[in-house]
């Protein structure tokens, strides 16, 4: 972890072609300031690791921002002052960005300057056995591809499979594969 001076701990790290904006009717988004290309790294996410029932322990508020990375781990704030930069990154149906491994964002293709920075949170929810927690939320991406409701079993659709291969999180792909 690196600590900046009055900015607190850091635990995730953005390309600086990139920066958050307002996104519509979504809030924030994160958004290329310059052309990306494919590929590129666009964020690493990083945060304490925790049990996914720990998510209540936190403000709800913060809960959002936890990344799956393992059936029952997420890696998100425990004791969060602040959300980071990476929190920001919105939800589509059609994406441009996808997972590499277990905590990178990079380009699914070229991103034209002043695009939303998006992925489909299928690519990094799945259920949790012996949890309680469910994940589900209603879709606001606006695409022609939109599913409406995003739940914590898309990613075992085969459209979904074909058209994020190599970009679902390592422990999903895993799954998909019958590792």
């Amino acid at each position: 972890m690196k600590t900046i001076a009055n900015l607190g701990t850091i635990y995730s790290w953005m390309n600086p072609h990139l920066e958050v904006r307002s996104a519509e009717d979504r809030g924030h988004g994160v958004f290329a300031k310059h052309p990306i290309k494919k590929q590129e790294r666009l964020a690493i996410f990083g945060g304490d690791i925790m049990l996914i029932d720990e998510l209540k322990t936190i403000p709800i508020e913060f809960q959002m921002y936890a990344l799956q990375i393992e059936e029952r781990f997420v890696m998100g704030m425990r004791r969060p002052t602040q959300s980071e930069s990476t929190d920001y990154f919105n939800h589509s149906c059609n994406p441009n960005a996808g997972i590499r491994g277990q905590i990178f964002l990079v380009a699914m293709r070229d991103i034209a300057q002043d695009e939303e920075i998006t992925f489909d949170y299928a690519m990094v929810i799945s259920e949790s056995e012996n949890s309680d927690l469910v994940f589900s939320m209603d879709c606001m991406c606006g695409t022609d591809q939109c599913r409406k409701t995003i739940t914590e079993n898309d990613w075992k659709s085969a459209n979904l499979q074909k058209k994020y291969t190599g970009y679902f999180s390592q422990y999903l792909q895993e799954k998909i594969d019958g590792v």
